[in-house]
């Protein structure tokens, strides 16, 4: 039985309760009405099943065992290698933000950038919780724990749009990316992505890659383009 779920350790120490996976993509009524049944007994108090898209069967059985779906995800992936023609507007600067610890408008812009996010949306998590969870992501990542670097783009000293860039196993990977509310519009969005392109190819990355949430029409259209 173990085999078919994972606690998941940091989200259980963050959230307070105990928050675990469910691990085969595929499963029938029967195999999936056990494992929660199980992890009842273990007092897990949330789990979470991703399943493909197209797995029409699995969805109808998450649904039947009180299931709801919190996210739709979609990836996002540009081969490094290939030139793209790609140009950063001389009007607006992108640079690197080399502080240890997140300033009050990049806190505020972790925050945005989790508004379609299956924290935000999950019934199980408080908005306390999901803003918590966003700061602490925006401070490991300034102080680089999961993040290699967060860029930003300033005006009149105040930072209006940020992304934070991870390399792991050399490919590239955007974690979180905002641009203020009062801002959308101007190309900050993809000056950002831009320059995020830039940061890996210069580090030797291979590929780039973003995961969003379909919801988020404006994001899905920021990478298609």
């Amino acid at each position: 039985m173990v085999s078919k779920y994972q606690i998941l350790e940091w989200d259980s120490d963050f959230f307070g309760f105990a928050v675990a996976k469910i691990l085969p993509k595929k499963m029938y009524y029967d195999q999936l009405q056990n494992v929660l049944i199980h992890l009842k007994t273990q007092n897990v108090k949330l789990v979470y099943w991703a399943v493909d898209s197209a797995n029409k069967g699995s969805h109808r059985v998450a649904k039947l065992l009180s299931g709801h779906i919190v996210d739709k995800k979609i990836t996002y992936t540009i081969n490094l290698k290939k030139k793209h023609g790609k140009k950063i507007s001389p009007t607006i600067k992108v640079e690197e933000y080399n502080q240890l610890i997140p300033n009050s408008e990049l806190e505020e812009l972790a925050i945005q950038s989790g508004i379609y996010s299956r924290y935000n949306f999950d019934p199980n998590i408080s908005k306390s919780q999901f803003e918590k969870l966003y700061l602490s992501w925006i401070f490991n990542s300034t102080n680089k724990t999961i993040s290699d670097a967060v860029l930003v783009i300033r005006k009149k000293n105040k930072i209006v749009g940020m992304v934070t860039l991870a390399k792991i196993d050399e490919n590239g990977h955007i974690g979180l990316i905002a641009v203020d509310s009062s801002m959308r519009g101007r190309g900050l969005g993809k000056a950002l992505v831009n320059a995020a392109i830039s940061w890996f190819e210069i580090e030797g990355c291979n590929n780039l890659k973003v995961v969003t949430q379909m919801r988020n029409i404006v994001a899905c259209n920021l990478y298609e383009k």
